[in-house]
């Protein structure tokens, strides 16, 4: 999956390592990877939404909200795959959904926060 680039390399870092979680996942369909896309999803909001607090970020409620938004859905999946044992639901929502979302999700609200965040010198 190709990304765009936003103007704070940390930010690209984290969105790269989070293409090569859900590339393997994508490979496997294994609920251990998705975990570990969880995992990296929860950390990733987290460390977006600590510089947008300390940045006093203008749009961090609504960026803030649509992580708790998509990290409900993931983990409201994952629950979904364990109890039917069926990753055809993974994968719909991987390609589907996900995926998708993650590409707006970078376009309209990370590049801005980025732009931010540069602008102010961190």
């Amino acid at each position: 999956m190709k990304i765009d680039k936003v103007s704070k390399e940390s930010m690209n870092l984290m969105h790269e390592e989070e293409i090569k979680i859900l590339e393997e996942l994508l490979t496997t369909l294994d609920v251990v990877h998705f975990e570990r896309l969880l995992e990296h999803m929860q950390e990733h909001f987290e460390s977006e939404e600590k510089l947008m607090k300390e940045a006093n970020y203008p749009s961090f409620r609504m960026h803030q909200a649509e992580h708790a938004k998509v990290l409900r859905e993931a983990r409201y999946i994952e629950m979904q795959i364990r109890n039917a044992q069926d990753s055809k639901d993974l994968l719909s929502y991987l390609e589907d959904e996900f995926s998708p979302w993650l590409d707006q999700h970078i376009k309209a609200m990370d590049t801005p926060l980025a732009d931010y965040l540069v602008s102010l010198g961190l």
